[in-house]
């Protein structure tokens, strides 16, 4: 009956145009009185239905998402993509080098890498002066991790033509992906030196600086390449991620823009925004674009972030929704679910969540120390004094376990205990500006003016202030 009457709304819209809207409205009134009861296939119905009349409509879609589980994690992503090279498919004009060239392309794509470069060495064979053999070539050597040899092939493809800087692009992504910057921008600049147009080298040069924490170094890299391609799209993406990492949400956004009109589809872009206007604040905004993330690509790190936002928003509700979707939950989540529950004023849920968090591999200290504070509002002390005593023993794993505890610390033992912890993971990792932007924010909630000046004279030692541009 509900098929029938749904069927003949659409007929009516079809043929009076004019009813759509309130046709829209009426539809989605019912799948959400639907979701609200807990039938979601009846509210899955109606929202169908308001997708064909709007398929843009907001809240049909957001309701949708409600009701669908997120598959899986987010995989590579447009900020993690690099330049992507393939044997060069140019040709010299001497028959028989460019015949075996060919023949040495096609067994690269194939992974056949073997008698791609017995092939490659028969280019180079009939035809000594072959650059884009040996570029190939040095391709080949990097995918049978031989990294001397590639870099001899890429040095020999370059000095044949000084200006064909492609093989010296090769080489720094060589050293990029074994995390050699300073022998990546040596090849980079040589590039640069020997062909002034060679925009892979400059966004390749940004892609060190960012590496490195040197945002304006990158961001000056990343503008030339922008300004020498215009229509290399994972220059913006970049550039967007360096501006954000040095708070310029709005540059940031800027740049995001015009990467989604060259991607319009990259879900990870709208992510980025979801990043920015969270840093902005706009916590309206920041949903918005998230949402728009999840509707390309319906994964659990989205609605964790869709999770963070509505938190923001003062929405525990929203949260838990969000968390609760995710399936085989990790401790992360639980305790984020428990973390809404305590909101909710809910403790059995609570301590249920935190409980099952804290029997997940490499559990975290923050796990107990808030089934800790769920005995502790149930009025159960004896239980509440065990895990803090317990919490005094437990080993940090991670940088944010050294952050978490001396958060617990700073609740229940005090200033000096707490930045103690922090000094300990500040040895083990003393380039982690994390730690140090913990201990500056303990030294202001207990208005430490000398541990703020001392803290900031720290890490001027240790990191390089970066300006803006």
């Amino acid at each position: 009956m509900r098929k029938y009457i749904i069927f003949l709304l659409l007929m009516l819209v079809m043929n009076s145009p004019v009813y759509a809207d309130e046709a829209i409205d009426d539809c989605f009134d019912m799948a959400e009185n639907f979701y609200v009861e807990g039938n979601f296939s009846q509210a899955k119905e109606y929202l169908k239905q308001v997708l064909i009349l709007n398929p843009a409509h907001y809240g049909a879609n957001c309701l949708l998402i409600k009701m669908t589980p997120p598959e899986g994690f987010l995989e590579e992503t447009s900020l993690g993509s690099t330049i992507v090279v393939r044997p060069s498919k140019t040709i010299t004009g001497i028959k028989q080098s460019d015949k075996f060239n060919t023949q040495g392309q096609e067994f690269y794509k194939k992974g056949d890498y073997e008698k791609a470069k017995e092939a490659f060495l028969s280019a180079i064979k009939c035809n000594s002066k072959n650059r884009y053999a040996y570029n190939n070539l040095g391709l080949t050597y990097i995918k049978l991790s031989n990294l001397s040899k590639a870099e001899s092939a890429f040095k020999k493809s370059n000095r044949l033509c000084i200006t064909f800087t492609a093989p010296l692009d090769n080489l720094a992504q060589m050293y990029i992906a074994h995390k050699d910057f300073v022998k990546a921008r040596k090849y980079l600049n040589q590039a640069i030196s020997k062909n002034r147009k060679d925009y892979c080298a400059y966004y390749l040069l940004g892609v060190t600086y960012k590496k490195e924490g040197k945002y304006s170094e990158a961001i000056r890299a990343f503008n030339t390449a922008s300004q020498i391609s215009p229509d290399f799209a994972l220059t913006y993406v970049q550039l967007a991620d360096a501006y954000n990492r040095t708070k310029d949400y709005m540059w940031s956004n800027s740049s995001i823009e015009k990467y989604l009109e060259l991607s319009p589809n990259d879900d990870y872009a709208f992510y980025m925004m979801y990043r920015n206007y969270l840093g902005m604040q706009d916590y309206d905004i920041a949903k918005t674009y998230i949402m728009r993330a999840i509707m390309i690509n319906n994964c659990i790190d989205y609605r964790v972030a869709l999770a963070t936002v509505e938190n923001f928003l003062e929405n525990p509700k929203g949260a838990l929704d969000a968390l609760k979707s995710i399936p085989n939950p990790s401790g992360e989540v639980l305790n984020e679910i428990g973390q809404c529950y305590l909101t909710l004023k809910d403790n059995d849920s609570a301590l249920q969540a935190f409980q099952e968090a804290s029997v997940k591999p490499y559990a975290r200290p923050i796990y107990f120390y808030n089934i800790a504070l769920v005995y502790k509002n149930i009025g159960d002390m004896d239980n509440y004094k065990k895990l803090l005593k317990a919490l005094n023993s437990m080993q940090p794993m991670t940088v944010q376990d050294y952050i978490d505890l001396s958060g617990i610390y700073l609740d229940y033992a005090g200033k000096n205990k707490a930045i103690a912890v922090l000094d300990k993971g500040i040895k083990l990792s003393p380039k982690n500006k994390a730690l140090y932007e913990a201990k500056l924010r303990i030294y202001n909630v207990t208005s430490d003016k000398e541990g703020i000046c001392r803290t900031e004279k720290e890490m001027n030692k240790v990191f390089r202030r970066e300006t803006k541009i």
